[in-house]
């Protein structure tokens, strides 16, 4: 088990020598994919009827998970988590906004709402990146 933490740290040490901004790609990707896959599942089990309920659902339990690697693999903060997870809850809340009224105008011209909410994904991610940088973890 000793020698696990230890390879666990020497890789995180090197994980954090990476650029931030690459960090935050990679973990950001890890963390858009589980909630792209929460929100298909969601939908899928409410038989493609209610896609804002979908994007709701995933939101609360992708969170925590993204909160965490974020904090830890991100930003590397060592601030007061819970300081921080109520500012990362509000720029979620403004990221999920924008992310609520993207995906029911791509929905209104007609996209599936799978193809909607990735790409709507795909718009969020700059924004998301800026709040979480400089409101949740500011350093």
């Amino acid at each position: 088990m000793r020698k696990l933490i230890e390879l666990y740290l020497k890789l995180f040490h090197i994980w954090m020598r990476f650029p931030e901004k690459l960090r935050y790609l990679l973990v950001g990707g890890y963390n858009t994919v589980v909630s792209y896959a929460l929100y298909a599942l969601f939908l899928y089990m409410s038989g493609n009827r209610y896609p804002q309920l979908a994007l709701f659902a995933s939101f609360l339990v992708s969170s925590v998970n993204s909160y965490w690697t974020q904090k830890i693999y991100v930003f590397g903060t060592k601030g007061n988590w819970k300081r921080e997870y109520v500012r990362c809850l509000f720029s979620w809340g403004i990221s999920y906004l924008m992310n609520m009224c993207l995906l029911q105008g791509f929905l209104w011209l007609g996209l599936n709402p799978y193809v909607a909410q990735f790409i709507a994904l795909a718009l969020v991610t700059i924004n998301s990146y800026l709040m979480l940088k400089y409101i949740a973890f500011q350093n």
